[in-house]
């Protein structure tokens, strides 16, 4: 059985497979197997489509735990949950994180934004500032805009921040995103010293 979008308001019922199927939207499909009158349990999965075509390349290198599935969960339009542990996130330590990313032709865009995840405890800290960059060839970048954190380092409240910032009208095929990592674990924290961790989730462009 698969539901999408435009199956909200009608009944569906389950279909014997009886071969690949193609599904060219966000679409949840369920299955189930059934021998001499004996079912399993459902076993349900959700595809999203991706919301575009673009590309990045990514200029920092991930913490091979934290990967979120590959470079495209940035881009996919899925926002990462508060609970980090279910792998929607990617994790970079010890370094400033940056990324490139290819709209494939020039856009329009008047906002920009980027959400990381704090976890102090965990020694996940926001980054100290981000900043966000455009180029018409992908070498030659201009400074758009940067956003300051303001969610301190000492609060233990597993949160989530959008660092979005808006733009005077722009026009460009790419957009680097340089998120700076907080550094060093202060001498307040229990793993003073160790290299703090950014986890970045969803880069949003309008």
């Amino acid at each position: 059985m698969t539901l999408d979008d435009h199956d909200k308001n009608v009944r569906k019922t389950f279909t014997p497979y009886k071969g690949p199927f193609i599904i060219n939207k966000t679409t949840q499909v369920s299955a189930y197997s059934e021998r001499k009158g004996i079912k399993s349990s459902v076993t349900t999965a959700n595809f999203n489509r991706r919301p575009n075509h673009w590309d990045i390349t990514l200029n920092s290198t991930v913490n091979p735990q934290y990967t979120a599935g590959g470079k495209l969960a940035l881009i996919d339009g899925i926002n990462g949950d508060i609970n980090w542990r279910k792998g929607e996130w990617q994790g970079y330590q010890g370094q400033t994180f940056e990324a490139i990313i290819d709209f494939k032709s020039p856009q329009p865009l008047t906002k920009l934004s980027s959400t990381y995840l704090q976890d102090s405890r965990a020694w996940i800290l926001m980054p100290q500032k981000v900043e966000y960059y455009a180029s018409m060839n992908g070498k030659d970048f201009i400074l758009l805009k940067t956003v300051d954190n303001t969610v301190d380092p000492k609060d233990e409240k597993v949160q989530i921040k959008d660092f979005e910032t808006d733009l005077l009208p722009t026009e460009t095929r790419y957009i680097k995103v340089k998120a700076y990592q907080f550094g060093k674990l202060p001498e307040w924290h229990q793993g003073a010293g160790g290299d703090s961790y950014i986890f970045i989730d969803e880069i949003s462009v309008k």
